[in-house]
This record gives C-alpha cells, structure tokens and sequence, in this order.
C-alpha cells in the first residue's frame, strides 16, 4: 500500500516563522524519499491549533488521502491531544501521527537561524521516519459499573459517601467497627470555631444509614479486590463471622481508613500506668462528650493541669499539624470548667497554621494559661521534670497530665496497602498520586485516599478531600456512559519471556500477571497505564511499549543525529 505522508510546518505566529527558515525545511523533508511507495505533501500553515488551522487540516487529510501526519509546532504537552481530536473526525487513524517540537527545542533556544533550522529539519526527518512504523491502534470503550465502595464509616467515609450516593449510584460503606463516626464523633467541640460536633456528625451518620442509596456495612473489613477503573470486584467479609462474605461490583473505592495515635507508653520519657492520672488529649474529648467535664479517677475535678504537646513527633518524624491547636482548645476548656486551674502547656514547637490560630492563642494565654517552651520533657506519673530552652530545670506535680501523641497510620494500613495494590508514603501513611496535582488519588486509576488515612489533618480539610475525591469520581464514571481506556500499553512477546517476574515487582498499577501454565508475565491492557517500567527492568527485553517499539524509536533517534 502507497504512504502518503503530509507534513505541516506551523509558523506560530513569530514563534516559528522568525527563527527559523520555514521554506527550507519544506524543501527539506519533501525531499525525503527513501522508498518507491512514499509520497510527501509538504506545506506551512500560519497557527495549526486555530480553529481554521484544525479545519483545514482536517481538509487536508481527507482531500490528499493521507495514511500518515507530521506536524512541526510547539511542545506536544501544549497540543498533542489537540491534533489527536482532529485525526479522530477524519479517516486517519490518530496513532499513524507524530508531534515534533521545533519552537522550544529549535526556534527559542538556538539564536542562529541557519543552526535553528537544521536542527527542525533533523527533528522533522526523525518523526516522519518514525510515523512510518508507527501501527494503528484501536481504541475500545468498556462499560463501567458508577457504584463506589468506600472503607471507612468515619467522617471522612460519610462525607465521601453523602457526596457520591445518588439514584444512579449505589455506595457501600463498610466499616470495621460496630459503629459510624469514627473518633470524631467522640467529640464535644471541633476546631477552628469550637462548634458543637456530636449534633452535627450524628446529623450525618442518621443520614448516611437512612439514604436509600448508601449500604453500610458495619464489622465489615476489605477481603480481595481484582479488577480495575469501572470494573472492579471486591469481597468483603464480616468480622464477626468469617464465613459471611459478601461480593460486590464496583466502579471506584474511596479509602477513609483514618489513622492511630502514637502509644505514649512506649516512649521511655513517658513513664505511667493505668492508674497514673495521666490521659491522651483524645481521652480527655471523649470524658467531656461523655459527661461533660473533667474529672480525675476519684471524681473530682483536677486543680493543676499539664499539657504535653508532641509526644512522639521525633520518632515518627513529622508534625501532625492539628494537636497544637486541639490542646489549646483543651486548655481552655479546662479554664472555662473552673478559672482558678492551674493549666501550664509544655511545648518546643507550636503549629499555628490558620489565620485565625494567633488570636485563638492570645485568648488563651490572656486567660492564664501559661505556655512553657521546653527543650527536654519526662514524666513520671503525674510529676512533670523539664529543662527550659535556656537550660533551666523545672519539676512539678499535677493533679492531672494531658498528652498529644503523634497521628500514625491506622492499624492494618500495610495489609490494605497490598490488598488494594496502592503505595504507601515513607511515614507509613497511603501515598498520593502526585502532591500537588492529584493529592486524592493513587497509582491506581479508580482508588482514592482521603481525609487521615492519607496523613494528619483536621476535620475541615477532611471533609474538602472526601469532596474532592467524590468530585474526581463523578467526572470519571459517568453513569451510561463508557470509558476508553489507555491503549498504548505494555505487551509481551511470549518467545522472549523467561519467567523472571521481574516485571510483577516493578508494576505499580498491577497490571501484569503471571501464567503458571505458559510460565509467562501477561499485560492486563485494560490496567495498564503504559508508563513503561517493566519494559526498562525487564532482562530479556520481552516486553514492549505499543506506539513506542525499540524499532520506532531507533528510527527517529538514526535519522535525528545525522
């Protein structure tokens, strides 16, 4: 069959056209003929990402009967998507096409016109020989199942779940406690505005357990999960009996598996038992929800309090950003209790992040709390002994101490990590696909992680990630409508494979499989994300990457740096 190549030189304006010869690279690449069956249609166009430019480029297809595209423009992370769109309203199968990038790469790096010029030329050759073995790749639309499993009943698994439950989507709650809520609901008060919480969260478990499109699931854990975006599997089998297991079809999960605190006890500055009057902060949340006040073991209500911010910080290795701000709230809740406690904070750091946070601590102070910057710490029951920054030492009995440990992972993280196939970060918490970009979602298309089981935070920003992972979804499954999935995927050539499983151990997205029978890895394509690490690992070169094949690459890479 004859190749018809059309080649578009874009001058972008001045970008292009004044920095380099855009007549000679014409004349250049329509010279190129290294076979009898290859035509070359060579001409510029003002600006190819126009709305004429992409009309009459699709003229120019159609009309000339093109088999292949070049384009000669800008950074195909500008317009590569924008020239796949206009091959896919003509005949030209979108994969026969090739984006070359002369403006940041010739145009506006190399100031000598000629130099710049030859360089495009170069670059251009490269991507017509290239497209000349490139292959037709077809795209082909799944049906997708809208439903969401969210793990999790505390606030973050509500708010996730209230978000995405509708008459066309059906969400499973599951949780592996007896109760919706989580630790929050053990709350009087939250942060910043010292709200009222138990109304508010019990507003929101009665609605989550009454909607008629939310299944909750309580003493329920994550079994197995196959599958992938739109077209999950999950088990989920009871806690209480182990034979009750339950399967469920699924588009997406949210991950709301909330996190830990750090176990003072273990830390050898901390000495205390049971009896000792010695609380963590969020015991003392859970006395005042529960009765109101504080008290000490014999019911009486303490005299003198210390509070001990940031107990583990240094073990775990990060800050946990909202204990500086709930132990303020603490302490004045102790003054309001009775004005004339004694409350003395012990500190290093303290974390005042909000805008409202400085005032919140003048307030406090101004009340008579007295906040004292520490270097070193210890306890012994309820006798505090310190050293000051300056080097002074201090010791001092209370009637009552007050720890904030550290926020760790929730228990079982590890174990989910692997069931789900999802990265953890180095703290231990779920690792997000990209910090600033994609902070709810993983390496998995269709898994998301929100509110504490993605690391420390406080109720608001929980309640803003459970949105916007419910968001990310209701924009990628749509219901009734089909998703295409990502078709320059990774794919193995059974004769070269030796059985290594390296490539298993280098796939983030769990994509590849091994066949005992054939004794051989297999590309599951609908997974497959194409990012390309198991063609690098892989030691017999078995493996390949569609649309970037060593031949195509070796071609353009020969005909470039002639």
């Amino acid at each position: 069959m004859k190749k018809k190549v059309g080649i578009y030189i874009c001058q972008c304006g001045p970008n292009i056209a004044d920095n380099v010869d855009i007549d000679k690279i014409i004349e250049s690449v329509s010279a190129f003929n290294d076979a009898d069956d290859l035509e070359i249609v060579a001409k510029p166009y003002g600006l190819l990402c126009s709305g004429e430019g992409k009309d009459y480029l699709k003229q120019e297809i159609e009309e000339n009967g093109l088999t292949h595209l070049v384009i000669g423009a800008c950074s195909p992370r500008d317009h590569n998507n924008t020239f796949i769109g206009v091959c896919k309203e003509t005949s030209l199968n979108p994969y026969l096409y090739k984006l070359i990038n002369i403006r940041e790469h010739c145009a506006w790096i190399i100031h000598d016109k000629d130099k710049a010029t030859e360089k495009a030329i170069q670059y251009i050759r490269g991507g017509l020989r290239r497209v000349l073995y490139q292959s037709e790749l077809f795209e082909n639309k799944l049906d997708t199942n809208p439903d969401v499993l969210v793990i999790g009943g505390g606030i973050a698994g509500i708010e996730a779940a209230l978000s995405l439950a509708d008459a066309d989507r059906q969400v499973f709650l599951i949780e592996k406690t007896d109760r919706l809520g989580g630790k929050a609901a053990t709350f009087k008060t939250v942060l910043p505005k010292q709200q009222d919480a138990v109304e508010a969260i019990q507003l929101k478990i009665q609605t989550v357990q009454d909607h008629p499109h939310i299944q909750v699931m309580l003493n329920t854990r994550l079994d197995r999960i196959i599958g992938f975006l739109g077209n999950f599997e999950a088990e989920v089998r009871s806690i209480d009996d182990a034979e009750k297991m339950t399967e469920l079809k699924i588009g997406a999960m949210v991950v709301a598996s909330g996190f830990s605190l750090y176990d003072a006890s273990t830390h050898p500055d901390f000495i205390f038992s049971g009896d000792d009057e010695v609380y963590t902060a969020l015991q003392i949340e859970q006395m005042i929800a529960e009765k109101n006040q504080v008290t000490t073991r014999s019911g009486k209500a303490p005299k003198s309090v210390a509070m001990i911010h940031c107990v583990g910080r240094e073990e775990v290795g990060y800050c946990s950003q909202i204990c500086c701000n709930a132990m303020i709230k603490l302490a004045a809740r102790f003054k309001t209790q009775s004005p004339d406690t004694t409350v003395k904070v012990f500190f290093r750091d303290l974390c005042l992040p909000h805008q409202d946070d400085q005032a919140f601590y003048n307030e406090i102070k101004a009340q008579g709390v007295e906040f004292v910057r520490v270097n070193r710490i210890a306890t012994e029951g309820s006798q505090i002994k310190f050293t000051t920054m300056d080097e002074n030492e201090g010791s001092e009995l209370f009637d009552m101490v007050v720890l904030a440990p550290a926020m760790i992972p929730a228990d079982g993280t590890p174990d989910l990590a692997t069931k789900l196939g999802i990265s953890l970060h180095e703290t231990g918490f779920f690792q997000e696909a990209h910090q600033a970009i994609n902070p709810v979602a993983t390496a998995t298309d269709g898994i998301f992680i929100v509110g504490t089981a993605h690391g420390p935070r406080g109720i608001q920003a929980t309640l803003l990630q459970a949105q916007a992972a419910a968001s990310k979804i209701r924009v990628q499954l749509i219901p009734g409508e089909q998703i295409v999935p990502e078709v320059r995927v990774s794919e193995t050539l059974e004769a070269f494979c030796m059985g290594c499983k390296t490539c298993l151990e280098v796939c983030h997205y769990g994509a590849i499989v091994f066949d005992e029978d054939k004794g051989i890895s297999v590309v599951k394509e609908a997974v497959c994300r194409g990012c390309g690490n198991c063609v690098g690992s892989c030691p017999s070169g078995a493996i390949q990457l569609k649309h970037f094949t060593n031949p195509q690459l070796y071609q353009e890479m020969i005909e470039a740096v002639q």
